[in-house]
Formats: C-alpha cells, sequence, structure tokens
C-alpha cells in the first residue's frame, strides 16, 4: 500500500491519486467494486437487528479501531507490524474495558485472488479473541474472492454484532438493558470503494419506517461524507487534518437522511492522518485514529483507536484518543 502523499505542498487529486485511483479528486466517482454486497449462500441463524445487552446506560464504551490493514506491506514489514498491532489492539482492549468493539473498515489489505478466504479467517480471529462483542463495517481494502460466503462467517463469529448479510453489509445494533431498548442505535453503513450511493441511501430511507421519536443513533462508516471536508474548511472542526479528504464520489446527500434518523455523530476512517471532530448541520463528524503498524502513516501519526463513552440518562457522548501505551488525546 502506498503511502499517501500529505497535504503540505501537493493538490487534493494527488493526494487521493496514491490510493491508486489515478488522477482524480477527492469526489470523483471511483469504480464500483461490490464490496460486502453479496446476500449469504446459506442460512444464517441471527436476527436482522443486533442486539448488545448494557450493565450501565451512564456509561456505554464503544471502542473504535480503524484502518487495520492486516497483510500489508508484508514485503517490507513481514508480520512484524501484524504482530504489533495486535498487542496494540489487546492492550488497548484491556486497558478500556469496552462495552464493544467497532472496527470500521481495512481490517485486512487487498489479497491476491484466492488468499481472500485465509485473510478473512485470520481478521475475524483477531477481532473475536478480543473477547468483546464487536462490530464491523466494510472498507474499500476489504477485499474477498466470495463476499456471500463472508456474510455468514461475519454474522456467526464468536461475539460478531454484524448483519450486514441481510442489506448489502448495511445494518443496525439496539442496546438493551434487561428488557428496555435503550434510546440509541448504532448505524453501520458499507461504503464499498464509492462512499454513500443510492444502494445505502435507500437503506437509510428503510429506516426512517422504523425510527420512533425519541431514537438517537450514531454511525458507523469506512469513507468519510462530505461534509467531513465542509466542517473542517468552515474551520468549525478541532483537531488536526494531514490530508484531503477522500469521499470517492460521496456527494453529501445522504446526509441529510441521517439527520432524519436522529444520527448525532458519524465514526469514519480511510484517511489514516486526520484525527478531528466538528459539527455542521446538527451532526458531528469524527474521524476514528488509524489503528494498524502496516499501513501507512505511522511516522507522523502515533497509531491508536478511538474510545467513545455515551451517557443514555442525559444523551450525551463524548470520545478521547487512546493508545497502547496508556496515554490518550482529545483536541
Amino acid at each position: 500500500m502506498k503511502r499517501r502523499t500529505f497535504l503540505t505542498g501537493v493538490t487534493a487529486s494527488a493526494v487521493c491519486a496514491a490510493h491508486g485511483e489515478g488522477q482524480r479528486s477527492p469526489t470523483d466517482l471511483r469504480d464500483p467494486i461490490p464490496i460486502g454486497l453479496a446476500p449469504p449462500k446459506r442460512k444464517v441463524s441471527r436476527s436482522k437487528v443486533a442486539t448488545l445487552k448494557i450493565e450501565d446506560p451512564e456509561s456505554i464504551k464503544i471502542l473504535q479501531f480503524t484502518d487495520v490493514h492486516f497483510f500489508c506491506n508484508r514485503d517490507q514489514f513481514r508480520e512484524h507490524a501484524d504482530r504489533r498491532t495486535i498487542d496494540d489492539l489487546k492492550r488497548i482492549t484491556e486497558q478500556t474495558n469496552p462495552d464493544l468493539i467497532a472496527f470500521t473498515g481495512d481490517v485486512w489489505h487487498d489479497p491476491p485472488k484466492g488468499e481472500g478466504a485465509a485473510r478473512l479467517e485470520f481478521a475475524v480471529n483477531v477481532m473475536s479473541g478480543l473477547g468483546k462483542p464487536w462490530l464491523f463495517t466494510w472498507g474499500n481494502h476489504d477485499l474477498l474472492d466470495d463476499y456471500a460466503e463472508a456474510q455468514a462467517i461475519l454474522t456467526e463469529a464468536p461475539h460478531s454484532l454484524y448483519r450486514g448479510g441481510h442489506d448489502g453489509g448495511n445494518y443496525r445494533v439496539e442496546f438493551q438493558r434487561e428488557t428496555d431498548v435503550l434510546s440509541w442505535d448504532l448505524l453501520c453503513l458499507n461504503t464499498t470503494t464509492q462512499g454513500i450511493q443510492s444502494a445505502q441511501e435507500d437503506w437509510l430511507r428503510q429506516c426512517q419506517s422504523l425510527k420512533r421519536p425519541d431514537r438517537k443513533a450514531l454511525c458507523f462508516l469506512h469513507i468519510p461524507v462530505l461534509q467531513y471536508e465542509e466542517v473542517w474548511q468552515s474551520k468549525r472542526a478541532r483537531g488536526f487534518q494531514k490530508e484531503a479528504v477522500c469521499t470517492y464520489g460521496e456527494d453529501g446527500s445522504a446526509f441529510p437522511l441521517l439527520g432524519q434518523l436522529g444520527v448525532k455523530a458519524c465514526f469514519c476512517g480511510h484517511d489514516h492522518v486526520n484525527d478531528y471532530g466538528g459539527r455542521i448541520e446538527g451532526i458531528d463528524c469524527v474521524y476514528g485514529r488509524a489503528s494498524g503498524h502496516a499501513g501507512y502513516g505511522g511516522d507522523d501519526v502515533k497509531k491508536g483507536g478511538k474510545l467513545i463513552t455515551l451517557n443514555e440518562r442525559n444523551d450525551t457522548y463524548q470520545w478521547a484518543t487512546v493508545f497502547a501505551d496508556r496515554s490518550s488525546w482529545t483536541p
């Protein structure tokens, strides 16, 4: 995986070109790859909506890992970078003790034909091996030879909350306490290689029929929406931006749909050396911290995770970037 050129002294199109897309601007449409769109080949005995029981509604902890990139740059790092990444994931999980872990895409990296199943198995074993409930959203590098079988594997894995096989990689997670359904949902979107497009917007419209007036949500996705760039340019964000926001064809039109569904914040990945959050149109646009040592950016931005703490009682949340050495950062 070639490391993207940072913003200093380069154009935005050059930044995104280093993704391997050619000379395109951050909003040019990429060639579609049907990542995570196929329905499962076999029947999966899991409900369409995942449910997670919560003990303390005043402190619901969600740990986001993104851009793990297992198997990336193996010719340079061999397995050493991946071992370091796994060690970090374990340390951060133990230190933060989250209620669930959100893996927001690019967990593995561009397998050669015939090797996708092995890379998926490796990634699933790591995610499940952390011993916490986990969700997964597809990233543009999570390529496979057989997405239909992957839907079943991801859904049936230990501790998995993944339910994307029903609706093209999109699904919801509900919080419960005893017999009560809490007022917050998690919306998990499959941004394939193009960001949110018509298929994902259609799924969001279907969700509108299920929304109650008191429902609120957080949205997890890999490729950012256009509003991430807008909130940065408006100087309403806090944190840092060291590369262009690469939306790859997403034009911002889904944002009102997210607002109508009560989404209060979006958490994405994709751009490894951005970490900021800012509110626009009533929704916080927040970058996760890139987690994988095999991916680019580690020389400039420390690898880590993002801890999101949600308070069901007063409908607030806060976030902090967290690291394996027990340090943390908030802008």
